[in-house]
This record gives structure tokens, C-alpha cells and sequence, in this order.
């Protein structure tokens, strides 16, 4: 097999950028300071922010993937080809690996400590970001009100949604600002700009290591029985998701309902909604349900955790006709994933309906394999085609 110096590789991510050939396959757009798409990996809406190149502009991440990598990786992942044929897509080293002069092995040394002092530079400056931020959400989840007799819980209400007597995990803020792209002085200097300030509910994710680790926030409308609020780009006139997901999320949970003690059964699910409307059913139908514990995980992403591979989609397909790789049903052994309480007997694991069904059965695959333990009996739970348990639910209760 060819060998490529790490000067090759350098040369070939400075002739292609990351963000030319990564906007070659999806549409990105500035947010914050960020650029920020659908995945081109494993697709997704036009409006989704899940794809992400990082301040460094060498890196990219996808939180549906979830996966990362460099420019040669993102070719590798979105062409299901070889590294070695990805490099040959992006143009080759300027000189072949053949005709190369051979590495003086002082000026190698000193490239590669060079190399890992930026690393270790980029690697401490972002974590200490991460820090910061996860500190500031801490603060907003402190300052926000238990659920409990607040619009939030009418909003729930409203969805035919209970609360259970204890819900650690939900909270609400009377006043919450949304930051959507940015704004450029005089001087040129950019900074993060509201569009919309109102109610919200938040949700706090809380890590395996059992710290705050970030916020899932749900911004609402100032009705009685409140919905989700409708938020515009002013800039643009596009309508924004009302839902946001900061801080930091893998393989964190949101608590919803605990259990009397240590729990024996637990559900997991992709959102709040759809947990807590299969712990509104139990309720409904007067089972006895002291010893589970109701989680939502976020997002698809974080309920599968990372995939070893990404496959060919059986039938979404490019529009150059080459088919669209999706995060595969075998999970990556290096990703732990959601962390399941050792006590758990039975896990319950719900796929929504109305999401694209092969994403969703491939995610559920992982984290049914990345879950099971010797006398632990998984299940799961979908969802009727084109529903979610909320529209089961409310169709019962309608019925």
C-alpha cells in the first residue's frame, strides 16, 4: 500500500478546504460564527444544523452521525471509498509518494512536535469553551423554576402529557433569549444576535459521570395553554426551529421520571415527548410502574451512539444517482454510549414513526447492541408509520 508523508497530507488539506468541498455536496450557512448544514453523510433537512466544520476549519462533526474527521475522512465517509481513493479524488499529494525526496528524519521531528503543540493548543482552548459554556447553562438551569404548575406543564398538558409528581429533569424560564447567526459592527468585530426572546422549557442532560453536561430548550408562545413558539429569521424570513440543543449531550440523558428506588425498568426515547407520553399511558392505564425510570435522549444520535460504519441507504439516493451512507446498525466499540443503570432488568428502547426509517431501526440496532448485558431483556418500541407516541397517545385519549 502507498504511504503519504504528513507533509503530503498537509498539502493536500491546504489545496482543498474543508468548506469548499464539503459546501460542494450540501448547502452550508454562517450561524454564530459557525458553519452549519444537513449532514452530507447521512442526509437530513435543509434547515438542519446537525453538521458542523469547527473554528479550526480543518475539522468537521455531525451529531445524527454521529462522526468526524478531517477533509480526506468526510470524502471517504460521503463516497464510501478507500483513504486511499479519497486522496485521489482531492487531487493526490503534490508529489507521489514514489518520487518523494526522502524525509529528513530532524525536520519529521520537528514538523510532528510542531504539529502536536497546536493540537494540544486547539484540544485545551476548546475544552476550555466547552467548560465555560456547560458552567453558563448551569447557571440558566439554576435560575429557571421547577415545571410544576408553570406554562411549561400547560404546554405538556396541552399535548395530553403528565408529569410525574417528581421530574428532575424539566424546568422552565420565564424569559430565555434565542441567538440565531450574527451581527458586524463598524469596526468589523462580529457577535452572537437575538432574534426572539420568550418563555422556554428547559431540559438539563445530565452526563454517565453524573454532572450537568448541558440544556435541551423548548422556546414556547405566551398563550393560556402555550405551543411552540414560531421564531423567524427576520434576515431571511425562514422559520427556525424552536427547539435548541447546547452544552454537551453524548451519552448524557435527560431524567423524567425516576424510579422509587433503584430502577428494574427503564425507556428510553429520542425526546421528552415521547417518553413521557409512554409514562402518561402506564398511568392512564393504572399500572404499577414504581420501578422504572422514563429518559429522553435528546436526538436519534445520541439514543444510537456512534456507528463502527456508515452503509449504503437502500433507497435515498444522491442526485448524481450514488446512494446516500447512513450511520450502520453495528455500534463502535470506543463510544459507551447512554449509561443504563446496572440494575436495569428490561430496557425499552421507542423509535418514533415519523422519522426516516432506516436512520431510525439502524440507531435503535446500536444501542440495543451497545446495551445488553447477561440477564437484561431489551424491547423495542416504534411507533406506527408517520407517528410518534405523542400522536398515539392523543389519538387514544381523542378516542
Amino acid at each position: 500500500m502507498s504511504r503519504f508523508s504528513l507533509q503530503d497530507l498537509d498539502d493536500i488539506k491546504a489545496r482543498n478546504s474543508l468548506e469548499h468541498v464539503a459546501g460542494g455536496y450540501v448547502q452550508l450557512r454562517r450561524a454564530g460564527g459557525r458553519l452549519v448544514g444537513p449532514c452530507p453523510v447521512c442526509g437530513g433537512r435543509i434547515t438542519s444544523q446537525r453538521f458542523e466544520i469547527l473554528a479550526d476549519g480543518e475539522s468537521w462533526v455531525c451529531a445524527v452521525c454521529p462522526d468526524g474527521g478531517d477533509v480526506i475522512r468526510l470524502v471517504e465517509k460521503v463516497e464510501g471509498c478507500s483513504f486511499l481513493d479519497a486522496i485521489e479524488r482531492l487531487g493526490g499529494p503534490g508529489a507521489t509518494p514514489s518520487s518523494s525526496p526522502k524525509a529528513d528524519p530532524a525536520q519529521a521531528k520537528k514538523l510532528f512536535q510542531e504539529r502536536e503543540k497546536k493540537r494540544i493548543a486547539r484540544e485545551k482552548t476548546a475544552a476550555g469553551y466547552r467548560e465555560a459554556e456547560r458552567q453558563r447553562l448551569f447557571r440558566t438551569w439554576k435560575s429557571a423554576l421547577p415545571i410544576h404548575g408553570t406554562p411549561a406543564a400547560r404546554y405538556l398538558a396541552g399535548r395530553g402529557l403528565q408529569l410525574p409528581a417528581v421530574c428532575p429533569g424539566l424546568r422552565y424560564l420565564p424569559t430565555a433569549p434565542y441567538w440565531h447567526g450574527e451581527t458586524i459592527d463598524s469596526r468589523g468585530h462580529k457577535s452572537p444576535r437575538q432574534i426572539h426572546s420568550g418563555p422556554a422549557m428547559l431540559a438539563a442532560f445530565i452526563r454517565p459521570d453524573g454532572k450537568f453536561g448541558g440544556l435541551h430548550m423548548t422556546w414556547l408562545s405566551s398563550d393560556a395553554v402555550p405551543v411552540k413558539a414560531t421564531i423567524v429569521d427576520p434576515a431571511s424570513g425562514e422559520v427556525l426551529n424552536s427547539k435548541k440543543m447546547r452544552g454537551s449531550k453524548t451519552g448524557a440523558s435527560i431524567l423524567l421520571a425516576p424510579a422509587a428506588a433503584a430502577p428494574r425498568r427503564m425507556v428510553v426515547g429520542e425526546g421528552n415527548e415521547t417518553s413521557l407520553s409512554v409514562f402518561t399511558a402506564n398511568v392512564l392505564a393504572g399500572r404499577d410502574i414504581a420501578d422504572m425510570e422514563f429518559r429522553a435522549a435528546g436526538d436519534l444520535g445520541n439514543l444510537g451512539g456512534r456507528a463502527i460504519e456508515t452503509v449504503k441507504h437502500p433507497t435515498l439516493k444522491r442526485p448524481n444517482g450514488s446512494p446516500i451512507r447512513v450511520p450502520g446498525p453495528m455500534p463502535d466499540p470506543d463510544d459507551s454510549g447512554l449509561s443504563i443503570p446496572d440494575s436495569v432488568e428490561e430496557l425499552i428502547l421507542l423509535g418514533d414513526g415519523d422519522s426516516e426509517p432506516v436512520l431510525t431501526q439502524y440507531a435503535m440496532a446500536r444501542a440495543a447492541r451497545r446495551c445488553a448485558r447477561i440477564g437484561r431483556t431489551i424491547r423495542i418500541a416504534f411507533a406506527p408509520d408517520g407517528q410518534d407516541f405523542n400522536d398515539v397517545l392523543r389519538s387514544g385519549i381523542a378516542a
